[in-house]
């Protein structure tokens, strides 16, 4: 059982890592097979086909993001306290995840259908993050608006800087792997949220 477990796992490294690097249709299972140390039926045994591998990786990338936002706006504290939390997960869990931004812009560039758990998983996040805009809006400390598109708004702050974040580093010599750096953009982006979403 524990060999299984050990080959499914460096499958799925693997699979992370080539997927980030060449996209899905990029990848052969003979890559994949390869750059895990497997049988080049190992794909078809642990996961059936190169596609539920595929889904497998999204799968790791998109739950436990989904998760950790949830968890995070259960919290008692204020509407744009809970608004700002979710800026910073968003952050932190692509940080944690570094190919992540790849897959996804690979994924959004194929012209494929976008994946179920990936539209399930970020409408979940908006709908929740909406209610809590809602939430601030008739408290009056959050300003006026559509709140899905508030919500977008809000989102769009730690994707963008992060799916573009090697074009920002060569333009604007802003790296992001330097910690200070990261810090520097997780603030910004956090109070930017905020300013753009407090009542006046």
């Amino acid at each position: 059982m524990r060999v299984q477990e050990h080959c499914t796992d460096r499958l799925l490294d693997a699979g992370r890592e080539l997927f980030a690097r060449n996209g899905y249709d990029g990848t052969s299972v003979r890559a994949i097979a390869s750059k895990a140390k497997a049988n080049l039926g190992a794909i078809t045994y642990h996961f059936g086909s190169k596609h539920v591998l595929y889904y497998a990786v999204l799968s790791l990338l998109m739950k436990p993001l989904g998760k950790r936002i949830h968890f995070s706006l259960l919290s008692e504290r204020p509407p744009l306290d809970k608004v700002e939390s979710v800026v910073r997960v968003f952050f932190d869990h692509i940080r944690s995840n570094p190919d992540m931004p790849a897959i996804i812009i690979r994924e959004m560039a194929s012209g494929r259908p976008v994946p179920k758990l990936v539209s399930e998983t970020m409408g979940e996040v908006l709908r929740q993050l909406s209610s809590v805009i809602k939430e601030g809006q008739a408290s009056g400390t959050i300003r006026a608006g559509d709140p899905l598109l508030l919500a977008l708004s809000c989102v769009a702050q730690p994707i963008y800087l992060n799916l573009a974040r090697r074009a920002i580093a060569a333009a604007a010599g802003l790296d992001q792997g330097d910690a200070g750096v990261f810090h520097r953009v997780v603030e910004h982006a956090a109070e930017t949220v905020r300013a753009s979403l407090r009542a006046s």
